[in-house]
């Protein structure tokens, strides 16, 4: 299906400018672009953050668009069937490989639009998942950016985590004493349960592709990530000699919020987000 093109605004910061489009089967995006393009540049796609909309939690999606455009990139946000303006695409397989399908329309249409044929997939959480996936065997994909992407409980993910505690007498049997009470085979529920997680295995293989085709990664975990990651070293645990190679860069902000809650930490994501595509894909 062609593009409709709903609406243009020409921001009065740094000349960027955002039109709406609906393309595919009744997918919705905005794209944030700059007046002039740089050649040689890929554009950046932001896939939904769970059931949040293109806006993303607190409107980073939103705010890191322009300030990547600012930079010279295009960048496209845009929702998944079933999600914020999108529709439900009738009779679209169901899982992953439609969320393959409409990341391919929306690589179509940024092409259409801009020229542009190369790629750097980037989400929050689910949207780190499915960037990680998406981006494996697809040579368009240039880069891919994990913001709390996946990751193991390493043996020392839990030394880290539950050490501290176990020399307190009075933590440990409350511990003991909750998990009586919760009752044998039943489940709390968390974020964790919703992930789309590869093996170990399948994550290093990955990993080893993206980086023998020199796809570029940068792997970004918060302090809102301490249910499954604790420490910057715990890269390398799950992943080993995969964290060696040059195009795969790792950072760890224990400070910062799975959600980019605070202004400041908005900012500081749009400045690194910003540098590294910069250092990566000059141009």
């Amino acid at each position: 299906m062609m593009l409709s093109q709903t609406g243009e605004n020409l921001l009065r910061e740094g000349g960027v400018v955002e039109t709406a489009h609906v393309f595919g089967e009744a997918l919705v995006g905005v794209l944030t672009r700059p007046r002039d393009i740089a050649a040689g540049r890929p554009a950046v796609i932001l896939l939904n953050a769970g059931l949040v909309q293109r806006s993303g939690p607190f409107r980073v999606y939103a705010q890191l668009a322009r300030a990547l455009a600012s930079c010279g990139f295009a960048v496209l946000r845009f929702d998944q069937s079933g999600r914020g303006d999108s529709g439900n695409a009738v009779g679209a397989s169901g899982g992953p490989e439609r969320k393959r399908q409409e990341t391919e329309a929306a690589m179509r249409l940024v092409a259409e639009l801009t020229g542009i044929g190369r790629f750097v997939l980037a989400g929050i959480c689910s949207g780190a998942d499915d960037a990680f996936r998406l981006a494996d065997g697809d040579d368009r994909v240039a880069g891919i950016v994990l913001l709390d992407g996946f990751a193991y409980r390493t043996a020392g993910y839990k030394l880290r985590r539950y050490g501290p505690g176990l020399l307190d007498a009075g933590k440990v049997m409350r511990r003991v004493g909750r998990l009586f009470k919760r009752g044998d085979g039943e489940h709390a529920l968390d974020e964790d349960d919703f992930r789309d997680f590869p093996s170990p295995e399948e994550a290093v293989a990955r990993l080893q592709r993206l980086a023998a085709r020199d796809a570029r990664v940068l792997m970004l975990y918060t302090g809102g990530a301490f249910r499954y990651f604790n420490h910057a070293r715990q890269a390398r645990e799950c992943f080993g000699e995969a964290m060696d190679a040059p195009q795969i860069g790792l950072e760890y902000w224990p400070d910062c919020d799975h959600t980019f809650y605070l202004r400041k930490d908005r900012l500081r994501l749009n400045t690194r987000f910003s540098a590294w595509m910069r250092t990566q894909f000059p141009g």
